[in-house]
């Protein structure tokens, strides 16, 4: 056992001998199909162990560990589209943290309710930035008068301008910085940790149990080189520059898996339209997303932002090895040649298909070394910083 991981145990055992702290997570939906959502899972998962933990939410994964003892509140509500329903969540969720008694209450995103410890994922005013001065005609349009961005970025002001917040965290140092250059916020309110993976989940044997299975069940030949996307948010996470980079490779064994909730007849034309008709295939969001890191032999993000990116980790623990863009937050856990490459341009389409390139040579770790790689950003290790936080802010 290693100092680290010892003194991880040590922690963890002085934070469950201290008093039982009563503890509300809150965010939209708690579940394993989308990033945040798998993070308020996994801290509630944590947190049950030492403390009294009620999530707040809208609808909760049926995959459960039965030894956690987390309290469901239903948050209930009306769905609408485009962040449109967004302040009524904030609305509720504010009314039942204020009905309950409870120590501290944490929030995930611009719904969370006043005076959380707000874990702030992405910077919404940042991405905004970013993807205004890389999109141009229709496209540009289209995101200035789609509401979901206006309802966000005003909720976002509200939220921390106005510190409405007890305490908050940021994914790296530049969600930090992002915080500070648009919204005022005072660095020193800041603490800095970043989202991690569960080795239970992801882990390289993974492959063992998936590889065949898997591959079977979407019919790919034994010879295909399997080039894995994880994804909701398939255009700034740059899915179509990925299919565009494929097809100009030479290779024809390349497939292509997407699991997402990804507009599946449109880019299954896009894809028709590049010539790789049957080496496209669309699997839909998955409460089991891991599973499908064990068939792939290659993940790629060619992200153009990412506040961090818990996939990049998670593939990483997997033993993939990983494409990605260095904007990406998670980027500092790739290390270039080694455990994958890094693209300066995830716009920039040859690029990214000579990454592939590289990528199909191999890189110069086994999948062991890394996996080995990212073991400082297993949950458990995020996570006992995590309670400290909100220890801290009672």
């Amino acid at each position: 056992m290693t100092n680290s991981a010892f003194g991880i145990r040590a922690e963890s055992e002085e934070l469950f001998s201290a008093a039982r702290l009563r503890v509300a997570l809150c965010y939209s939906d708690c579940h394993s199909r989308g990033g945040v959502e798998r993070v308020l899972s996994e801290a509630a998962s944590h947190l049950s162990r030492s403390c009294e933990v009620t999530v707040i939410a809208r609808s909760f994964s049926d995959r459960g560990d039965p030894r956690d003892a987390v309290k469901r509140q239903w948050l209930g509500g009306t769905r609408y589209p485009l962040g449109l329903d967004l302040p009524g969540v904030r609305r509720r969720t504010e009314t039942i943290v204020r009905s309950r008694q409870w120590d501290v209450w944490a929030g995930f995103g611009v719904q969370a309710p006043e005076g959380s410890v707000v874990w702030v994922q992405s910077v919404h005013a940042a991405w905004w930035e970013e993807t205004r001065l890389r999109r141009t005609g229709w496209r540009r349009f289209v995101q200035g008068v789609n509401p979901f961005h206006k309802v966000v970025l005003r909720m976002e002001e509200a939220l921390f301008r106005s510190g409405r917040y007890r305490r908050l965290i940021a994914l790296t140092p530049r969600v930090r910085a992002d915080l500070e250059r648009f919204y005022g916020v005072d660095p020193s309110l800041v603490d800095v940790l970043p989202n991690g993976f569960s080795s239970g989940d992801f882990n390289i044997g993974l492959h063992r149990t998936y590889r065949r299975l898997l591959r079977g069940k979407l019919g790919l030949p034994e010879d295909a080189w399997v080039v894995l996307f994880v994804a909701n948010e398939w255009e700034r996470k740059g899915f179509l520059p990925l299919l565009e980079a494929v097809a100009r490779l030479k290779d024809r064994t390349v497939h292509v898996v997407a699991v997402g909730n990804l507009p599946k007849a449109f880019l299954l034309k896009q894809a028709e339209k590049l010539g790789m008709s049957g080496r496209v295939h669309l699997v839909g969001s998955s409460e089991g997303v891991h599973c499908w890191f064990g068939m792939a032999d290659v993940f790629a993000l060619p992200t153009v932002y990412e506040a961090w990116g818990m996939v990049i980790v998670e593939a990483l623990a997997a033993g993939l090895p990983v494409l990605t863009s260095r904007c990406a937050g998670a980027a500092v856990a790739v290390k270039d040649a080694f455990s994958g490459l890094l693209l300066e341009d995830p716009t920039d389409v040859l690029e990214i298909a000579l990454g592939l390139e590289k990528l199909r040579a191999g890189v110069f770790w086994t999948g062991a070394e890394i996996a080995a790689s990212v073991s400082e950003y297993e949950w458990p290790a995020i996570l006992v910083r995590y309670e400290r936080i909100l220890r801290a802010s009672v």
